[in-house]
């Protein structure tokens, strides 16, 4: 499966998933209204692009990038948050199409940080960790990671939970825990998870300011940065 045909069953997955659009957007009065949300402090920065065709019909910025100034402009930069799952899990399928993952890999296959009670990282699959059915409880250990600690020290550690159900049985959405699958992936291709992802996604997509860490968020000319409505950061 090649990366436009998985994104092409991604989209119709989406659009199966929600109400039918009747028609073009209308771009205009899209702008008045969120130039009326930003006008009114209900968006504190966005950036918004309509593609229609395979062509960008309309892009723009909304907002600010800083309680002190700056406009959110469409080539602004914003941090990835819970959106690099979907980065994760592209890859990792590119991975599979080729026949270098299996959805029915375990975790305890490679070489990763992951533990979760019981031992349960030997029953775990890539399919489970994509599909957060890791039977802890769900977003374990988030606030850790504010605590400076490692994420592999972090993985290791949740194997001194109580477990809440078996792998595979429940869904609990998972952070610190999902992003064992950048482990896998460097430890099936032997490179970095960057390089992987910048080969398979961010290049063909002709991504030109999506990087992964914090080096690059932060050497882009223009990125949101946290900051409240009332200016205060």
């Amino acid at each position: 499966m090649n990366l436009t045909r998985f994104l092409s069953l991604l989209a119709s997955f989406v659009l199966l998933s929600t109400p039918a659009w009747a028609g073009p957007i209308d771009a205009e009065k899209l702008d008045q209204r969120l130039t009326t949300l930003a006008d009114q402090g209900e968006i504190v920065g966005l950036a918004v692009a309509v593609i229609e065709d395979g062509e960008i019909i309309f892009a723009r910025g909304y907002g600010q990038t800083r309680a002190d100034g700056g406009p959110v402009t469409a080539d602004t930069v914003f941090r990835w948050a819970s959106l690099s799952k979907g980065v994760a899990s592209t890859t990792a399928m590119q991975l599979v199409s080729e026949g270098k993952l299996s959805l029915q890999d375990h975790v305890s296959d490679y070489a990763t940080s992951l533990r979760l009670p019981g031992g349960g990282e030997r029953q775990s699959t890539l399919e489970n960790v994509l599909s957060h059915m890791l039977g802890i409880v769900p977003n374990a250990y988030d606030t850790r990671l504010e605590d400076g600690r490692s994420p592999q020290e972090i993985r290791e550690a949740l194997g001194r939970l109580k477990a809440v159900c078996r792998v595979g049985e429940c869904h609990t959405y998972q952070n610190v825990a999902y992003d064992v699958v950048a482990e896998m992936v460097e430890s099936v291709t032997g490179r970095a998870y960057s390089d992987i992802v910048e080969q398979y996604l961010f290049d063909p997509l002709n991504m030109r300011t999506a990087s992964l860490g914090r080096d690059g968020l932060l050497a882009s000319p223009s990125w949101a940065e946290p900051h409240k409505r009332n200016r205060r950061t």
